[in-house]
């Protein structure tokens, strides 16, 4: 098709803000009866502050290839040349948009116009399971089988002069697996709770902000992948508390001492569980739901007891574990019998 030396212009707004990044096009918009403009495709759609991005150029009607192609940021030409038909540029800061105008003059004077408009923001995604995990430890709390997994939003998206808009003015779509959960969607709802289900499954969370007019809009997502819950046995002292700086291994040497602390920790599972003790195969119910025992010597005898911990919750089946060690003790010098360790 050859086109005529009249001017054509098409433009594209492209309003698009993430944290992270995906790929997709924008096409030049066509004004009805004047004709066809350029197309314009964006490496990302939802780019960070500072994030470098690809904006390339084509055209469906014109050949464009051994077009002389101009490109303008804010007005000013920043890249030109026969066959340049694509431009890397960085993200503006958070609240400035960034106009970038492209012009292709073909070999016979023909001319073509696009344009795209740039913004940049960013969505912190925050996760929190149900999970336990002991008091007062710096760890972050594992996500394990069927934990109710709440995931906050914290977006960062500003107006015109740089300031950060208010989160609980925003507007959150919520997906999980890109199905919409118009339950936990709406004006302000800026977390949502998932529950994990019989079958254990990574689940993709993500969530599309937009502020009231529609104007600005970020995009954020994160990766649930729940894990067996597990068990840790730490000696518990009496004067510096659980030492979790070195769990238990198989075996735990009390010596001559008279008694000795030890906590289990049943990493990540939900309110409600049950802990059953055993000493030797030996049930001992008094102990039952109690996370912390003293293991005591004979006194009067050398030997080993084997502790065995089970585990369980009657309400999330998946949620199951049992973890033992054995317990050892000295014997006493004036007696040569052999005894069991006792809680």
């Amino acid at each position: 098709m050859r086109c005529s030396k009249n001017r054509f212009v098409g433009t594209l707004t492209i309003i698009a803000i993430c944290s992270l990044t995906f790929t997709s096009s924008a096409n030049a918009q066509v004004i009805p009866g004047i004709g066809d403009g350029l197309s314009i495709s964006v490496s990302s759609s939802n780019p960070t502050p500072g994030q470098t991005i690809t904006i390339d150029v084509s055209s469906y009607s014109v050949d464009i290839s051994g077009a002389d192609i101009s490109w303008s940021i804010g007005g000013k030409v920043v890249k030109k040349g026969v066959g340049v038909n694509s431009l890397d540029v960085k993200a503006p800061a958070l609240g400035d948009k960034m106009q970038i105008d492209v012009t292709a003059t073909t070999p016979d004077g023909a001319i073509v116009e696009g344009g795209t408009v740039i913004g940049s923001g960013s969505v912190d995604m925050v996760v929190e399971s149900d999970g336990y995990v002991p008091p007062l430890f710096l760890g972050k709390t594992p996500i394990a089988y069927q934990n109710s997994i709440k995931v906050i939003a914290i977006p960062h998206l500003a107006d015109s002069s740089g300031k950060e808009l208010n989160p609980t003015t925003l507007i959150y779509q919520w997906r999980k697996n890109d199905q919409l959960l118009s339950g936990g969607s709406g004006y302000g709802k800026q977390s949502i709770v998932i529950s994990g289900g019989m079958i254990p499954n990574t689940d993709i969370v993500s969530v599309t902000v937009t502020n009231r007019e529609g104007g600005s809009q970020a995009v954020g997502k994160t990766t649930l992948e729940p894990e067996r819950q597990s068990l840790q046995f730490y000696v518990n002292d009496p004067s510096y508390g659980p030492l979790f700086n070195i769990a238990l291994g198989d075996t735990l040497n009390i010596g001559s001492k008279n008694e000795t602390g030890v906590l289990a920790v049943p990493f990540g599972f939900s309110p409600g569980s049950t802990l059953s003790w055993l000493i030797n195969s030996v049930a001992h119910p008094e102990l039952n739901g109690r996370s912390s025992v003293i293991l005591r010597s004979p006194g009067n005898g050398g030997g080993s007891s084997i502790i065995h911990l089970d585990v369980s919750n009657a309400k999330y089946i998946l949620q199951g574990i049992s973890g033992e060690f054995t317990a050892s003790f000295n014997a006493n010098p004036n007696n040569n019998t052999t005894d069991s360790v006792s809680i």
